[in-house]
């Protein structure tokens, strides 16, 4: 009986196993039918709970948010997006992050300190040096009302992570009151990677730039690895600039962005820091596209308008003639199919009354019909539209409009275009520079802003991504020999090391001769002995020579200790190399500096520079650094407010350690070369600096091979002018000048090094004319304490005077249409890779 009743509840409960099966396997229909309108309203209603309850946990979030004391949110980079706010960061650049503060209790004032740290949360040391760095700036917050708070740091250059973290402190007992403890992680750009920045009224008209091959660069699956990942080469920013407009107030901060598009923006919307910050981004290299229809009005008068190609001539209809030049110029190389320029209407855009020097009959100009015009300011240029720039029937005008934005807006080097082996459709096109092959990768071809101390590099193609393998001929990879690309600080290119090379040679105590002995003691001699008894025996007071006596051997002795720079036995020495690099007709410089401070006791050194926006830190004695057992690293703060100091340089006894510091300084007026002809004009010096060793010279290349000009100028005195003539010069570039004026002034630091390259034409551009001079001081600016008891210093002045003019833009040497099967299965028109609307 037992049995029968067990195998009756086996079998029933595998029969209610099975009926639960069917009811799982059918899922909630197998309990009831829904109608479509039922399942919508049921979508819906779980859609309203989930809302529900995000705006709940939201609030709760606020809630939490109002009981904390501070409200410190994740710093973010500038420039940014306003709607995608990622942390974007450049290896080897300095960059500036902002980050919103609230005190919820109490009016505040305190300190923000921002710190790099690697994945381990450690402070990221300075590379090869025993420092590690932090950045600091005050902030005084109001309770309850928030605010942007901005600061900067130096991206690392090595490492595969990194973050920065935010610590506020009390001004007063520096306790820790809040901050971001594990920090923000940073988001690495490539080496060749760059920001375009859009600043628009209406934005969202700018898309399309994340589309053009000249900003995503198409690569085929012929590239390293086999992979077909299209090179970015700009991070493309669209922030909405109704409330701020995020760009850096720093101008030392401005080496990551290569092009800026100002549309309808009013120019009062940026502070005199940020317009002064993009005034000298351009003099340096920066590129400056202005929509003309909407923004030129709004641009008179403003602190750009000194420097635009032209000011407004009023309303003005473009017709399909008007367009004729540009559509003929764009669309000649094509050997192939060819999509002709044709407008669905007529187009409203502007007169262009052109600015003194500008003509409608060169570069850009000449070749869009005056449609576009453009002006160099210093290394930089402005580049302005009659028409608008996101004109519908422009972007449709595929793939020409594309190479003309590439090569004449964006002034970039023309392009080949092929397919791969594998395929012959759109989505196989492969671009390189024409005549540079496999340089798709070098910064050098993405950015026109260049820095003489941080660009300048043994290697000229040092800038280039080259291929390296791991002893596996499968394993191929992309490496940058630069991390940070150009712009980057970088303390171990050409200029860094030959400063190093001179403060080498230079640093240290210098031991008086034997000599100042000899002549100390006959000085003294004299004076205590004939003379101190001639003084009184004509006063008739002899006796008083005794008493006079041991006053002489004090004041003697003070004599001697200050002549041989020495005091009780401690001794502090402070040599600078300095760097001031100009653009001509720009009354502002830039300052690199590379100070050496040597002491025989140890001690803890701040510089103190005038400029708010001076940026320092450790500058390392070599590439052979290694700690030392049992070593710790010394933490190093930059603290920004009315000035920038750099606190904590600690310096071991009888040893030197450096600093490297960059900052803008103004001059009493600028250096400038007026041409009389070619190779002749004057050379005016309206710097408040007395000009020694001057040379100038011009690059003129002809027949492909370099060529130097130039002559021998000698002193140049301030507010002096003198006339010119360059010559061709031989391999020595004035050596012989130079040795005569050294042996002249002995004791004037060794700047040869940094002569040498400023004076090669490798280092120089086809047409440039350049000014190569010294300045026997230390530049004013900067305050070093403790005082050091010998000071010496010098710098290189490096004068870029001017260039030819821009020439012709140069389009692709083929298009997309050539090398491309329209009947390809991937692609059976044009439209089907650009868009039925273009780009």
């Amino acid at each position: 009986m037992l049995t029968s009743f067990t195998r009756s509840f086996v079998r029933s409960l595998l029969c209610l196993m099975v009926i639960c099966m069917l009811i799982g396997a059918t899922g909630c229909g197998g309990c009831r039918n829904e109608t479509p309108q039922q399942r919508q309203a049921r979508l819906d209603k779980e859609a309203a709970e989930k809302k529900k309850k995000e705006e709940e946990e939201r609030k709760r979030k606020e809630e939490e948010k109002k009981k904390q004391a501070f409200i410190v949110e994740p710093p973010v980079t500038k420039p940014s997006d306003t709607e995608n706010q990622r942390s974007l960061a450049k290896r080897g650049h300095w960059m500036t992050v902002t980050q919103l503060m609230k005190s919820n209790k109490d009016d505040w004032g305190g300190d923000t300190t921002l710190q790099v740290t690697d994945s381990q949360g450690n402070p990221v040391p300075i590379e090869l040096t025993a420092f590690t760095l932090s950045s600091t700036r005050p902030v005084a917050l109001a309770k309850g009302r928030p605010r942007q708070v901005e600061n900067v740091f130096l991206v690392p250059s090595t490492g595969k992570s990194a973050s920065v973290r935010c610590t506020l402190r009390e001004r007063n007992y520096g306790a820790v009151v809040g901050g971001l403890p594990l920090g923000a992680p940073l988001r690495m750009m490539e080496s060749y990677q760059y920001f375009f920045v859009v600043l628009a009224k209406e934005r969202n008209r700018y898309t399309f730039l994340k589309t053009l091959n000249g900003v995503t660069v198409p690569q085929s699956s012929d590239d390293v690895n086999f992979s077909n990942t299209d090179i970015n080469h700009y991070q493309v920013l669209l922030p909405d600039i109704s409330k701020q407009v995020p760009l850096p107030d720093n101008p030392l901060c401005w080496s990551t962005i290569a092009y800026i598009l100002w549309d309808e923006v009013d120019p009062d919307q940026l502070d005199r820091q940020r317009r002064e910050a993009l005034i000298d981004w351009l003099h340096w290299g920066g590129q400056l596209v202005v929509n003309g229809p909407d923004s030129l009005k709004l641009l008179e008068g403003s602190f750009l308008a000194p420097y635009l190609p032209a000011t407004d001539g009023g309303a003005e209809v473009i017709t399909q003639d008007d367009i004729e030049a540009l559509n003929t110029y764009w669309t000649s190389k094509s050997r192939s199919k060819t999509k002709p320029l044709k407008l669905t209407r007529d187009w409203s855009g502007i007169k262009l009354n052109m600015a003194e020097g500008v003509s409608t009959d060169e570069g850009l100009a000449a070749a869009t019909g005056g449609l576009f015009v453009e002006r160099q300011v210093g290394r930089g240029r402005i580049v302005l539209s009659r028409i608008q720039i996101a004109q519908r029937d422009l972007l449709s005008w595929s793939p020409h409009y594309d190479d003309f934005f590439n090569a004449g807006v964006m002034r970039r080097l023309p392009r080949t275009w092929r397919t791969s082996s594998f395929g012959n459709s759109f989505s196989d096109l492969h671009a390189e520079w024409a005549g540079v092959p496999d340089r798709m990768r070098d910064a050098q071809y993405v950015t026109n802003y260049r820095l003489f101390s941080r660009d300048v590099h043994d290697d000229p193609e040092a800038t280039n991504q080259v291929i390296v393998s791991n002893d596996d001929a499968i394993d191929l990879k992309y490496e940058a020999p630069i991390p940070g690309g150009i712009g980057s600080w970088n303390d171990f290119n050409a200029t860094s090391s030959a400063a190093r090379e001179s403060l080498r040679k230079a640093a240290g105590v210098r031991v008086p001769p034997a000599s100042f002995v000899v002549n100390c003691l006959a000085v003294y001699l004299v004076v205590l002995v004939p003379l101190n008894w001639l003084f009184f025996k004509a006063l008739g007071k002899v006796e008083y020579a005794w008493i006079a006596a041991p006053i002489i051997a004090l004041i003697g002795t003070a004599v001697v200790v200050k002549q041989a720079q020495l005091d009780i036995g401690f001794v502090r020495a402070q040599t600078e190399i300095a760097l001031l690099e100009v653009q001509g007709e720009y009354p502002r410089a830039h300052l690199s500096r590379y100070t050496a401070l040597y002491t025989s006791l140890s001690t803890s050194y701040d510089a103190e520079f005038e400029d708010p926006n001076a940026l320092a830190a450790p500058f390392p004695r070599g590439k052979d650094f290694r700690m030392l057992i049992g070593q710790s690293r010394s933490e190093m703060e930059l603290a920004q407010n009315k000035t920038s100091t750099l606190h904590g340089m600690q310096v071991s006894s009888a040893t030197t350690d450096m600093l490297h510091s960059e900052q803008m300084i103004a001059l009493d007026g600028p250096i400038l070369f007026e041409r009389k002809s070619e190779n002749s004009g004057n050379l005016v010096n309206q710097s408040q600096f007395k000009l020694q060793s001057v040379a100038i010279v011009r690059r003129s290349d002809k027949d492909g091979e370099r060529r130097l000009l130039g002559s021998w100028v000698g002193s140049l005195d301030p507010k002096r002018s003198m006339t010119v003539s360059m010559v061709p010069l031989d391999e020595n570039r004035f050596d012989s000048e130079r040795k005569q004026e050294n042996e002249q002034h002995a004791d004037r630091l060794d700047l040869e090094p940094m002569f040498a390259l400023a004076l090669d034409s490798l280092h120089m551009e086809d047409g440039e004319v350049r000014l190569v001079a010294r300045v026997d001081e230390v530049l004013p600016g900067v305050a070093v304490t403790p005082s050091a008891a010998q000071v010496r210093g010098a710098a290189l002045v490096v004068a870029h005077l001017g260039n030819d003019a821009l020439p012709l833009p140069v389009p692709d040497e083929n298009s997309p249409l050539d090398v491309v099967d329209s009947s390809a299965p991937s692609s059976n028109s044009i439209d089907d890779y650009f868009g039925p609307d273009g780009l």
